[in-house]
């Protein structure tokens, strides 16, 4: 069952002291295979150690004016390259939390290790359930995309190379959203088209919601139990929908994790693979569901090895 802790994220000052278990994380095993704004918004120069790498416009209203809520966003840009004319690789952002709460800054970190890497980061807010339940929170990142579509010129960014990164609850509405393209159950049918999704890095993803006949988290969020809508559950499964049009992905997920199980991933990967889309799973044999998340410092940087080779 899933009971993703309201509370993990916040975890990360106080179990600083535990770093140094991350000497362990060389044991993780890998299995890869490849085929080939408005005024209002506010920037802030983050800097590093002597430089400048990136800024960040924060607070972006990015939903329609008609949406059912306003939802915001950070834009991270790294530095430009040799050129005025130089665009950006992008990913989207999407934080955890149940479908039900967190917030964006919790991916933060990752944001700026990817602004550092070249890439734009979209890192957004999305409806959460019991109110707006599935699939209002797919509908809101389809809107995110649409907003990158409409400013992508403003901000040099190419959207030839929109890529998308979740974890946990975030991971699989990335995947969800991925899923779109092939034309998912539960997507909303916008003209023109928006950017199709390049690749996606999802961690701790829960990926098939039918193992969740009766979760206090998965049932408000689909507003039914698994028994009384099973078709309903097929349709907000990532797993479901996973065919040879679907990009490039990277998994990676805690072999300890009691919370979303490590066959979600293992199980997702498996189909992926047999629909020959390229596709790596990372797993650690220490973490599970949070510590994955808080110390996951090297599948987040293989996770971005696989972004650079899909995004040449």
């Amino acid at each position: 069952m899933i009971k993703e802790n309201a509370r993990r994220y916040g975890l990360k000052s106080c179990l600083i002291s535990v770093v140094s278990l991350m000497a362990l994380t060389s044991c993780a095993s890998h299995h890869h295979s490849h085929s080939p704004v408005s005024d209002a918004n506010h920037v802030y120069q983050v800097e590093s150690k002597s430089m400048a790498d990136f800024t960040v416009v924060k607070d972006i209203t990015y939903s329609t004016v008609d949406w059912p809520q306003a939802l915001a966003a950070d834009l991270y840009l790294p530095k430009q390259g040799s050129t005025a004319a130089d665009t950006m690789p992008v990913v989207l952002m999407v934080h955890g939390g149940s479908w039900s709460g967190r917030d964006r800054s919790d991916m933060n970190s990752i944001a700026k290790k990817l602004a550092r890497q070249g890439y734009a980061v979209f890192n957004v807010s999305y409806r959460f359930a019991p109110r707006f339940k599935y699939p209002a929170p797919v509908h809101d990142l389809q809107i995110a995309l649409l907003w990158l579509q409409n400013n992508a010129a403003q901000y040099q960014l190419d959207l030839q190379r929109v890529n998308a990164w979740g974890y946990s609850s975030g991971a699989h509405l990335v995947a969800q959203l991925a899923s779109a393209q092939a034309g998912a159950a539960g997507t909303l049918d916008l003209s023109p088209p928006l950017p199709s999704i390049r690749v996606v890095v999802a961690g701790g993803i829960p990926a098939d919601l039918s193992q969740y006949a009766n979760s206090p988290i998965v049932v408000p969020f689909l507003g039914a139990k698994r028994d009384e809508d099973p078709q309903l559950y097929k349709d907000a499964s990532p797993l479901t929908h996973v065919s040879a049009e679907h990009p490039p992905t990277f998994l990676y997920h805690g072999q300890r994790d009691r919370l979303v199980e490590k066959e979600q991933s293992i199980n997702y990967y498996a189909a992926l693979r047999q629909a020959d889309v390229p596709a790596e799973l990372y797993l650690h044999p220490l973490w599970g569901h949070i510590a994955m998340f808080l110390f996951g410092w090297g599948a987040e940087n293989q996770g971005i090895d696989f972004l650079n080779q899909h995004n040449m």
